[in-house]
């Protein structure tokens, strides 16, 4: 016995041995000095939302994060569509790592021509202003269908004129809320309740034209009524008709009353 455990013993010694790595160090390259960073930013003359990106910083691969988007190219032109201020950061990739460098340029205009989706320019303009909703009370509201305007599916809708309908919401005024273009994607909302006091909040929004949908971050949507119960979200809005100065925007009547059933409620809003 005792000699099968000293052969064990030796068997584990000499396997431990074999399965030991060997040490084996490689210095890495050192990580490139900030101070060596060489690259330019221009702006077109009488356009400066076209950007010009040139990386001259030799034996690296450059990496630009232009608040739109990121490019690896040596020399790039890219376009900022809105108004404000950026700060255009680029970047070296070296053997020794990444380091990155900014500077800040201002565009001086939106230009919507360079955003092929209409929907940004009809929900929020092409001025600092933006554009500014109100609840259009000759409809104020209406329901519909998760397959609206679709050829079929659950395709139907109830959009009743106020007129005989004033049951849906008291007929007075609910606030306004704001979309803009200035500098940012920018929401504003003053929400007015039927004391006239107002509770104002202010946040971002982005569109998706693919999914005609706007997302509110910050600030929920401006509506009348007593619907805000059947709802759990109140940021996510499905766009049923948009047009130059009227829109409807859209809520998922997740929780319905008794006898009722999910679907869309839609806010009619017209331009202030």
């Amino acid at each position: 016995m005792k000699k099968n455990k000293l052969m064990a013993a030796a068997a584990i010694t000499l396997f431990m041995a074999a399965c030991s790595p060997k040490e084996k160090r490689t210095d890495l390259p050192a990580i490139i000095n900030k101070s060596q960073l060489s690259f330019s930013v221009t702006q077109k003359s009488g356009h400066d939302n076209i950007l010009y990106l040139q990386s001259n910083t030799k034996g690296v691969i450059p990496y630009w994060d232009y608040a739109e988007g990121v490019s690896t190219r040596v020399n790039d032109t890219v376009s900022l569509p809105f108004s404000g201020d950026y700060y255009i950061k680029y970047g070296a990739n070296s053997p020794g790592g990444l380091v990155m460098d900014s500077t800040k340029i201002t565009v001086s205009k939106t230009d919507l021509s360079l955003i092929a989706d209409p929907e940004w320019g009809l929900i929020a303009g092409s001025t600092p202003q933006g554009k500014t909703w109100v609840l259009d009370m000759t409809a104020p509201i209406g329901w519909f269908g998760f397959d609206y305007g679709k050829p079929s599916g659950d395709n139907w809708d109830w959009h009743p004129s106020y007129a005989g309908n004033e049951w849906v919401m008291p007929n007075r005024d609910y606030g306004e809320m704001t979309f803009d273009l200035n500098g940012s994607k920018n929401y504003s909302r003053s929400l007015k309740n039927e004391t006239g006091q107002v509770t104002k909040c202010t946040g971002k929004f982005s569109i998706d034209p693919v999914k005609k949908m706007v997302y509110l971050i910050g600030c929920e949507v401006l509506f009348g009524g007593d619907y805000y119960k059947n709802s759990s979200n109140w940021s996510e809005l499905k766009i049923l008709k948009l047009t130059e100065t009227s829109m409807i925007l859209a809520v998922i009547r997740d929780k319905p009353n008794p006898g009722d059933s999910p679907c869309y409620i839609g806010f009619n809003f017209k331009l202030k």
